[in-house]
């Protein structure tokens, strides 16, 4: 069910003046636009990942309309053992079963990035439409998800986290905002993956852009991908 617009004008550029806080809070004043809110959360941590991820990129404007990949058939080798098949291989010196695993590894490679992409399809088509129940579908359940909206402080738990795309979703813009993603690059290991991008966010009516360089990190959880942490940051050129 996408949020309607109220009847207050539309703004010049999506640029909310939210007043920077400490992640170590222990609770933070959330401003979207004109309107204050209290009482957000800023405690929990998401765990960090040491593991330098391969990098697919990806061509602007191919961020819309991706095909989820994310039910695979069952029984489907995932990418950990095949990487250890592969290494068996290799060691065994069967050269021909390496790269026939190495194809394998490919694929499956790929359809995790595949569907990486269409999670993170997901979250902006979302945002776009100020879609409250499907933000509420997009993210992992969980003390350890938090979001960091431009120029504000780390909102953690899953509870606050939605709490403050409510906020964003009141605050008087005219939804459907337009959104266009840029320099879209998509990393997956494993059960965890992540997408980098330049947002560019406008307003119905506005010729400005509010542009923002946004991370989202993402988690495999009973083979679907949802997002644990969203960090965006207005960048100027």
């Amino acid at each position: 069910m996408a949020a309607a617009a109220a009847a207050s004008p539309t703004r010049a550029s999506w640029r909310p003046a939210i007043p920077a806080t400490s992640a170590s809070a222990s609770g933070s004043l959330f401003r979207v636009g004109a309107r204050r809110f209290a009482g957000l959360q800023t405690t929990s941590t998401c765990p960090q990942q040491g593991t330098r991820l391969p990098a697919a990129r990806v061509k602007s404007g191919e961020a819309e309309g991706r095909p989820s990949t994310e039910s695979a058939a069952g029984g489907t080798p995932d990418e950990e053992s095949l990487r250890r098949e592969l290494e068996a291989a290799i060691q065994e010196e069967d050269y021909a079963r390496a790269a026939a695993l190495r194809d394998e590894l490919r694929v499956v490679q790929q359809d995790g990035r595949s569907a990486v992409l269409a999670a993170n399809t997901r979250l902006y088509t979302a945002f776009k439409n100020g879609d409250l129940v499907a933000m509420h579908q997009v993210w992992a359940k969980g003390d350890h998800v938090y979001v960091v909206h431009p120029s504000a402080g780390r909102i953690s738990g899953y509870e606050m986290v939605m709490q403050s795309w409510e906020m964003v979703c009141d605050a008087g813009y005219e939804f459907p905002l337009q959104i266009d993603l840029q320099d879209v690059e998509v990393h997956v290991r494993g059960d965890v993956g992540y997408v980098t991008c330049l947002e560019l966010v406008r307003t119905k009516g506005s010729s400005s852009w509010g542009k923002q360089v946004a991370t989202n990190v993402f988690e495999k959880v009973e083979g679907k991908w949802f997002m644990c942490i969203h960090h965006a940051s207005h960048f100027d050129e």
